[in-house]
């Protein structure tokens, strides 16, 4: 219970409104940062940006909507299911298609990315139609406004729905997961050698082209867990749902740094508080021009810091 105290109900209501935000900030940002992770993870090895990440988490959300509720598999069940699927396409995608691409042009890795898009898009629509699908795989419980009580009953107009609160344990969970594998395993540390040097990590015998495909592979799986959690979130399944958060991720991506995890968990957050106040301050940007603010926050970072926040400088020898 809150007791009323004269004169503070307005400033009551501003903190209210602001934690409000803030939640739905973090929340927005938490999503932003799960793709910028799949953005990290090849980035960091292959130095290659995947324009088809989205989709391939959009194609792979599609999936678990057709174990899940078509065919009745528990959800969790079969987002398992598409992560291992998920991974087996990413790493056999990067042995086929990048690979014997490599050392031929510097633009055949991003136009073969580009087109991929495409035919994911392309072969979505075809397959599932373009009409958003229902139900939403729900990996969280909850309906689309289920508030979790014990904070509504507690602070009149704050509330965090479950969802949200899934998006935060997600990314923390999958933070958590990725550094024991990089730093606790062979395989994590045959990756950390390959993303400093792969010349040098080639010539102590480690599979380079091995850690590649790894790097697609944690992509990949990644993806298809942050499609099922964005579709529920964001209560939306259609073959153009990635879109948006794909770019948004770029965007957390670069401004935390292209070879952090940690850079693209905190350029997320910042990327959904700054989407989220930017029309609040100032009240000539308004919602569409939230991602235009976002750019000019990254381009000033960049100005100063080219790397992005956490990313690391690179040193050339001359």
């Amino acid at each position: 219970m809150i007791l009323a105290v004269p004169g503070i109900e307005d400033n009551f209501l501003t903190l209210t409104l602001f934690l409000q935000n803030l939640s739905n900030a973090l929340a927005n940002g938490a999503v932003y940062a799960l793709m910028a992770l799949t953005v990290v993870m090849i980035y960091k090895t292959t130095g290659h940006l995947n324009f088809a990440q989205g989709e391939m988490a959009m194609f792979t959300t599609f999936l678990v909507f057709v174990l899940a509720v078509e065919h009745g598999f528990p959800v969790w069940l079969a987002i398992v299911i598409v992560v291992l699927v998920a991974m087996f396409v990413g790493a056999a995608f990067e042995r086929i298609l990048i690979q014997p691409l490599e050392n031929r042009s510097v633009l055949a890795p991003v136009i073969l990315t580009l087109g991929l898009l495409f035919i994911l898009n392309g072969s979505a629509a075809t397959i599932w139609g373009t009409q958003p699908r229902t139900p939403i795989p729900a990996p969280f419980p909850g309906g689309l406004d289920d508030k979790i009580d014990i904070i509504t009953d507690r602070v009149p107009n704050f509330f965090i729905t479950y969802k949200a609160l899934g998006v935060w344990v997600s990314v923390g969970l999958l933070v958590l997961l990725i550094n024991l594998l990089l730093q606790r395993t062979k395989l994590g540390l045959g990756y950390r050698a390959v993303a400093a040097n792969a010349e040098s990590a080639l010539i102590v015998g480690i599979p380079v082209k091995r850690m590649l495909m790894l790097g697609w592979a944690l992509a990949a799986g990644i993806g298809a867990v942050a499609g099922a959690i964005i579709a529920q979130y964001r209560n939306v399944l259609d073959f153009n749902f990635m879109g948006a958060v794909l770019l948004f991720g770029f965007a957390a991506a670069c401004l935390g740094g292209f070879d952090s995890i940690k850079g693209a968990v905190v350029g997320g957050l910042l990327v959904g508080i700054i989407e989220t106040f930017a029309p609040a301050l100032f009240t000539f940007v308004g919602n569409e021009l939230s991602l235009v603010m976002v750019l000019l926050v990254i381009l000033i970072v960049l100005y100063f810091r080219p790397q992005g926040l956490f990313g690391s400088k690179r040193v050339e020898r001359v």
